[in-house]
């Protein structure tokens, strides 16, 4: 084998500790500087998400205030009934159905507060009337209910019509003119928040 002269040596040992250093950084600095890379890039999403949340965090109160305003404008309507409970609104409903079946010229004989339903964000409230009256005083009432505020809808109605007497001379019945009426009056109120939360 040849042998090198001191300025080759020189040159193949600075060769070997060039390729050593370069072995070694393909080892150790490159995967680490990809490893440090990554780890910037996911402090950076970090970054970004703690300021989109600092961002939904900062227009909270400006949204409550949104929310709240739509709520007032929705009540403003008048269409759903604002007591604190349930049986209030309840209440309430079995009082203008009343004034509507006296103001209509029918009698009440009956009525009764059916269990509130929930649904979704409404609370359903019903009551169950029964009333005796003419077909006049039907018309009149279909016409109140549907044009009172809150708003009410009518369900599950029946009408018969009221038996009358038989006439002792002739021994016909004779014909009052005169229906029952049995139906649901049904409204809604917003879900009270301690229940929705």
């Amino acid at each position: 084998m040849q042998k090198l002269s001191k300025t080759q040596e020189r040159w193949l040992a600075v060769g070997l500790l060039l390729g050593i250093i370069i072995i070694l950084s393909a080892t150790v600095f490159i995967p680490w500087y990809n490893t440090l890379n990554e780890t910037l890039e996911k402090i950076d999403d970090q970054v970004y998400q703690i300021q989109r949340y600092q961002r939904v965090i900062a227009s909270r109160e400006e949204v409550l205030s949104e929310v709240e305003k739509g709520r007032k404008k929705i009540n403003a309507l008048g269409y759903f009934y604002t007591q604190e409970t349930y049986s209030l609104a309840a209440a309430e409903l079995q009082k203008r159905i009343k004034g509507i079946v006296e103001r209509a010229g029918g009698d009440i004989s009956s009525t009764q507060v059916l269990p509130h339903k929930e649904q979704n964000e409404l609370v359903r409230i019903a009551v169950k009337v029964r009333l005796v009256g003419d077909m006049d005083m039907l018309r009149v009432l279909l016409f109140e209910i549907q044009a009172e505020k809150p708003l009410m809808g009518i369900e599950n109605i029946t009408i018969i019509p009221k038996r009358g007497r038989r006439n002792r001379k002739t021994r016909k019945i004779e014909e009052t003119g005169l229906i029952t009426i049995t139906m649901e009056v049904s409204s809604y109120m917003r879900k009270m928040s301690d229940e929705s939360e």
